[in-house]
């Protein structure tokens, strides 16, 4: 999760009891490697972590980038990657708002990828983003 939201009262307290992850979205080496060292601790004790690869959502629910550190992560650990595709969620909470409307999420659970089958980062990505975007309509692939 975003490192400031740590600093909020009370929500920051619960998050850090609950052993969340914070990233530090500023690029910064050092912040990097303490993230990687605190989800490692995580793993270790057999807690699944879950990410969100794009990092926040899309305001017309079409695939964004993904964010390389998740994947930096998989390949450090080793740790399976279970890709899940979902959408729908884009009309039942547009970005920006609170309001909720009905609506139907899907989810689709992918096998297991595992990062010893990839040479690098990129191609685990690669391989994640493909495997999700074929759980999802035509349209939210970018």
């Amino acid at each position: 999760m975003k490192r400031s939201l740590m600093n909020l009262p009370i929500l920051g307290t619960g998050f850090r009891q609950g052993e969340f992850i914070a990233v530090d979205r500023s690029g910064d080496a050092a912040a990097a490697r303490e993230s990687v060292a605190a989800a490692q601790r995580v793993l270790a004790r057999g807690v699944h972590i879950t990410t969100f690869v794009e990092g926040t959502r899309s305001p017309d629910g079409r695939m964004l980038p993904f964010k390389k550190g998740p994947f930096y992560l998989a390949k450090e650990t080793g740790a399976p990657c279970i890709p899940i595709s979902l959408w729908g969620t884009e009309s039942i909470m547009m970005k920006g708002s609170l309001r909720i409307t009905p609506g139907t999420a899907h989810l689709t659970f992918h096998p297991p990828i595992y990062p010893a089958d990839y040479a690098t980062r990129d191609e685990l990505l690669h391989a994640v983003r493909v495997i999700i975007a074929s759980g999802l309509p035509e349209w939210m692939r970018s």
